[in-house]
């Protein structure tokens, strides 16, 4: 896979966008989540459509095993991976999941105050919710939610009371991802 992700990176940076994430699902699926470097905008249908022409081609003369490939921005809940990624991302509020516990927790949400080299100072915050589900990964409503306004799943994050802050490194984090701020 990391091969794969570095043949891919390349191909996705010569068109002037940037590969945020790779994932293979069942059936040989292959998912690639692109975006446009900072301060570039917004992924347009144009820009699916041409990385989709170009790894199509590309995986077939690599050899590479999938069924179907799919291209995609990576959402309002985009995955943070590099110090790039934290850094353009500066003060917005994230859900980080940490492979190793720190000061006794492997899960919370923070806005990213600093980083130095490898370590990221995050400042926990508090999360007020309306019928969401804030577990990590993207708000998921069952069927029998459906009814409910879209409205009732948006997330407010405040500074927690005493400014309490962590201290990662970025090889940590298992997962870091954006909540979105609508």
């Amino acid at each position: 896979m990391a091969n794969l992700e570095t043949t891919v990176g390349i191909a996705v940076s010569s068109l002037g966008l940037e590969l945020v994430e790779i994932e293979r699902a069942a059936n040989g699926l292959l998912r690639v989540f692109i975006d446009r470097p900072s301060g570039g905008g917004s992924v347009t249908v144009d820009d699916c459509s041409t990385v989709s022409n170009h790894l199509s081609h590309l995986l077939t003369v690599e050899n590479v095993d999938y069924e179907r490939l799919e291209i995609s921005s990576p959402g309002l809940d985009r995955v943070l991976k590099t110090v790039a990624d934290f850094v353009r991302f500066q003060g917005q509020p994230l859900r980080v999941r940490l492979n190793t516990a720190v000061d006794g927790r492997k899960r919370f949400v923070a806005v990213m105050q600093s980083i130095n080299a490898n370590k990221i100072l995050f400042e926990i915050v508090d999360v007020d919710e309306v019928s969401a589900d804030v577990r990590f990964g993207p708000a998921v409503q069952k069927k029998r939610d459906n009814a409910k306004s879209k409205a009732s799943t948006k997330l407010t994050v405040t500074p927690a009371v005493g400014g309490r802050t962590i201290t990662v490194e970025l090889g940590q984090i298992e997962k870091a991802r954006l909540i979105p701020q609508l």
